[in-house]
């Protein structure tokens, strides 16, 4: 009989599952989510954010796009006690419009807008899970010890009260927009911007490079920063982003799936 694990998806919600996580990184489109969770059915599944723009050379439209994200969205509703849908930079400029970047659909705009925002719910910035033993920290691009104590100075840095206090942000939209604004579009030089550090939507897989393990006891499960062909897999964090799905197993373990059955 599988461990049963707590997994903290957002602020209130709380599910129970067989100690596996089957993690979704960067979609832009894609459609390796569908088999993925098809041939991992009944485990929690979580998405790293990043669902539409497209890039050009992969040719997927920007409708195929929007059509692939709302079947994600109609997974997500039909499986809300196991599935959770991390937003990423690309979700924010559909968000907060004022913003745009990034091979924007200004075409689709609004209806993203109010895919988005008329169930919040549906979304969360982090998400935690304690396999093994071991917790694992879930967010797009990953958490910088600067840009932590930037925003949240005062709040402690295990796992639950950093998801809490990121998911918090997410209760109204004149809260996220808020927080968009403030924190959120913090980025670095690394991205071409001039924050110290870039957010948990923002930061680059060579600011972890450069940073101590500040959140201790915490292996850190991201995406954003888009890799050929494999993973970047370190002693305290794991970099997904490469068109692949990816299981955490019973054993803690991150596990490429390599070949998906017909």
């Amino acid at each position: 009989m599988n461990r049963i694990i707590t997994i903290i998806f957002t602020l209130l919600f709380t599910l129970q599952a067989s100690a596996q996580i089957l993690v979704i990184p960067d979609i832009h489109g894609r459609s390796f989510w569908k088999n993925a969770v098809a041939q991992n059915a009944d485990i929690p599944v979580i998405f790293l954010g990043d669902y539409l723009d497209p890039y050009s050379h992969e040719k997927i439209s920007q409708e195929e796009a929007l059509a692939n994200f709302k079947e994600i969205i109609a997974f997500k509703q039909a499986n809300k006690d196991r599935v959770a849908l991390l937003i990423g930079n690309h979700e924010i400029h559909y968000i907060d419009t004022l913003w745009q970047f990034g091979r924007k659909d200004t075409i689709r705009a609004e209806q993203i807008h109010k895919l988005i925002t008329e169930d919040m719910s549906l979304f969360s910035i982090a998400s935690h899970a304690k396999i093994n033993g071991k917790t694992f920290l879930f967010t797009h691009a990953g958490l910088l010890e600067p840009w932590w104590k930037k925003h949240f100075p005062n709040t402690p840095t295990d796992a639950q009260s950093v998801c809490n206090a990121l998911n918090e942000k997410m209760k109204s939209m004149d809260t996220l927009v808020a927080f968009i604004d403030s924190a959120l579009m913090d980025v670095s030089k690394l991205r071409r911007g001039e924050a110290e550090a870039g957010s948990c939507v923002w930061a680059d897989v060579d600011e972890h490079n450069d940073r101590s393990d500040f959140f201790k006891g915490i292996y850190q499960v991201f995406g954003h920063s888009q890799q050929e062909k494999k993973p970047v897999i370190k002693k305290n964090f794991a970099d997904l982003d490469c068109r692949k799905a990816f299981l955490i197993t019973p054993q803690g373990k991150i596990k490429e799936i390599k070949k998906l059955r017909d």
